[in-house]
C-alpha cells in the first residue's frame, strides 16, 4: 500500500464513481479500477459495492476512508510544517463562505494576517451554505462561513453572528419609504422576493407559516439562491425582499429601505466551520485565531 493508492481510493470514495474520480485525478479509468482492485486484494477486504453505477463504500470502506484521509492530512501538514520551520508560514489558504458574510468577516482579517505572514496566498470560494459544505467535504477548502443550522457532529465551529431578517424595499419606493415596520398582512399583499428554501430554510418557513396561520396567502414573485439577483429585482421596485441584514452589506446602504417585520421574530445565526477530525494547515489554524 502506498500514498498514491490512498489518494486514488479517497477520490473514488468522494466522487462515488470511477470515471469521475479518474477525471479528477487526470488518469484513465482502467488503471484506477486496477489500483482499487489491488488495494482490496492487499487488504483482503471489500471496500466498495459495485452492483450499481454509483459506487458505495462498505462499512469497512468507510473506516478505511476515514483513516486514509487522516493519513493524507497528516502527511500534508507535516511536510508543510517542516517547510515552515525553514522558510516561515507560506502556501495557499483555501476558504469559502456566503458572499455577504465573507465580505463582513474576511477582508480585514486577511489584511491583518498578510501583514504578519506575507508569503501566504488565499483562494476564496463563494456559495450558499450547501455549496460550502460540499467544498468542505471534498477537501477543496479548509473552512467556510455558513448560515446555521448544519448537520450535527460533522463539523467544528466558531459562532459569528445572530441577526434579524428584515423586509427590504427600494429606498425610493414611495409606498414603503416612510415605514419602519411592516405587518404580515402588508407583506402578503406585496410581491415577495425570497431566498430559495434551501438557502434560508428556517426563516423562509417561519415567515410563510406565520402568514398562513393568520389566514394570509403569500404572493411569492421570485425565489433565488443569489442575493445580488434578489436585490436587483428590488432595485426595479418589483417587490419586497426578505433577507438577513448582513446580505445588504454587498450594496451601498442608501440603495434600500429596511423594515422590521411585525409579529414574526425572524433571526438566523452564522458560524465559521471546518471538518471535525481534520488536521488543519498551520496557516488555517493561525487564521482561525483571528476570530
Amino acid at each position: 500500500m502506498d500514498l498514491k493508492q490512498l489518494r486514488y481510493f479517497c477520490a473514488i470514495a468522494e466522487e462515488g464513481n470511477i470515471s469521475r474520480a479518474a477525471e479528477r485525478l487526470h488518469i484513465s479509468q482502467p488503471p484506477l479500477s486496477l489500483q482499487l482492485k489491488l488495494l482490496e486484494e492487499e487488504l483482503g477486504v471489500k471496500l466498495v459495492e459495485r452492483n450499481t453505477r454509483h459506487l458505495r463504500l462498505t462499512q469497512i470502506g468507510h473506516t478505511f476512508y476515514h483513516r486514509a484521509t487522516q493519513i493524507l492530512d497528516l502527511i500534508g501538514t507535516t511536510a508543510e510544517e517542516i517547510r515552515n520551520m525553514e522558510h516561515g508560514i507560506h502556501g495557499v489558504l483555501s476558504l469559502g463562505g456566503l458572499p455577504a458574510m465573507g465580505g463582513l468577516y474576511i477582508p480585514d482579517r486577511i489584511k491583518i494576517f498578510s501583514e504578519k505572514y506575507p508569503h501566504v496566498r488565499f483562494n476564496w470560494r463563494g456559495g450558499n451554505t450547501y455549496r460550502i459544505l460540499e467544498l468542505l467535504d471534498a477537501h477543496v477548502i479548509e473552512f467556510g462561513i455558513v448560515r446555521l443550522p448544519i448537520p450535527a457532529g460533522a463539523y467544528e465551529s466558531i459562532p459569528l453572528l445572530t441577526e434579524a431578517w428584515v423586509a427590504v424595499a427600494h429606498a425610493q419606493d414611495e409606498k414603503w419609504m416612510d415605514q419602519d415596520v411592516i405587518t404580515l398582512k402588508e407583506l402578503s399583499e406585496a410581491p415577495l422576493i425570497l431566498m430559495h428554501r434551501q438557502d434560508g430554510a428556517r426563516s423562509h418557513d417561519m415567515v410563510l407559516d406565520a402568514m398562513r396561520q393568520a389566514d394570509l396567502a403569500p404572493n411569492i414573485f421570485c425565489e433565488s439562491d443569489q442575493v445580488s439577483a434578489l436585490l436587483s429585482l428590488v432595485d426595479r421596485q418589483l417587490g419586497i425582499a426578505i433577507l438577513p441584514e448582513s446580505a445588504l452589506s454587498i450594496r451601498p446602504p442608501e440603495d434600500f429601505h429596511r423594515m422590521a417585520i411585525a409579529d414574526c421574530n425572524l433571526q438566523s445565526s452564522s458560524a465559521i466551520i471546518w471538518r471535525s477530525g481534520k488536521r488543519l494547515s498551520a496557516a488555517a489554524r493561525l487564521f482561525l485565531e483571528l476570530f
